[in-house]
């Protein structure tokens, strides 16, 4: 695929997840085991696609048993790396986890890409945490709203960063 196909399909996936997601905590009579690891296979698909290909190229693939070994070796490992993000991500900025991620782990991602591993309700608290703390230094909303503007902070939705938004994000603590 060229990059911007590979851009769309990356797109589409993380669309897909975060509706799966959204019908899964809506209707939760409704979910399942299956639709609920349905949303971390979806996002992990494009982390699974970018390790897979480096490995391709680094190494040939000599037959069918040793590439179905290799596949279920990247989802053990797409699965600890989920888990190590949103637990790194509980207690660390966003810029912390992405570096702790590449010196101890040897893990490369962007925001967008850490977002869309460790899905939308982890972002969801770090984002609070972080709009918590800079309220505690007396940072105003329409400055946080520019601040994560400045910083690519993905937004929730298709709008950007606005006070409104973030004072949304403040509220679904209580």
């Amino acid at each position: 695929m060229d990059n911007k196909n590979t851009s769309d399909f990356y797109s589409a996936l993380k669309e897909c997840a975060d509706q799966l997601d959204r019908l899964n905590q809506s209707h939760p009579n409704l979910a399942s085991d299956f639709t609920r690891d349905a949303v971390e296979k979806f996002r992990c698909v494009p982390i699974t696609m970018q390790q897979t290909h480096e490995k391709e190229t680094h190494s040939t693939i000599t037959n069918k048993q040793g590439f179905a070994e290799t596949a279920t070796n990247a989802q053990q490992d797409n699965q600890k790396l989920i888990i190590t993000a949103q637990e790194l991500l509980a207690i660390h900025s966003f810029d912390d986890v992405l570096e702790i991620l590449q010196t101890e782990h040897g893990i490369t991602l962007n925001l967008t890409q850490l977002v869309n591993l460790v899905g939308n309700n982890i972002y969801l608290v770090a984002l609070r945490r972080e709009a918590q703390e800079f309220q505690a230094n007396a940072i105003s909303l329409p400055q946080i709203a520019q601040l994560w503007s400045d910083l690519e902070r993905p937004p929730i939705g298709d709008s950007g960063w606005t006070a409104t938004s973030i004072s949304i994000i403040l509220e679904q603590d209580h």
